[in-house]
């Protein structure tokens, strides 16, 4: 499969869909297309003022359930594998300064 672009405008949004409870970081990225767990993803990531993509690769380690009447939430979760990039703490740094929220994520 092709590698999945993702471009995050905000960091608003990248909270939304960064899942720090997954060790090594993950991210959810929503999609129709049938993945199982354990299958290998590629990603073309662009965080929030980065004028580049960062390639990674990542491992689908959660499937979204699939709820009545939220097709936004389909897709899967996408743990990180060799983080040469550093993009976990990359993201982590971004989203720092924004502290806890109660605002509901893509995953829980």
């Amino acid at each position: 499969m092709a590698a999945k672009r993702i471009h995050l405008k905000s960091e608003e949004q990248l909270r939304r869909l960064y899942m720090p409870f997954i060790k090594g970081g993950a991210l959810f990225v929503a999609t129709d297309d049938p993945y199982a767990i354990g299958d290998e993803i590629t990603l073309l990531m662009q965080l929030p003022g980065d004028d580049e993509e960062t390639l990674i690769a990542g491992k689908v380690v959660w499937l979204a359930p699939l709820r009545p009447g939220r097709a936004d939430q389909r897709g899967v979760g996408v743990q990180f594998i060799d983080d040469k990039s550093h993009l976990r703490n990359r993201i982590e740094t971004l989203l720092g300064h924004l502290g806890e929220s109660t605002a509901p994520t893509a995953t829980m």
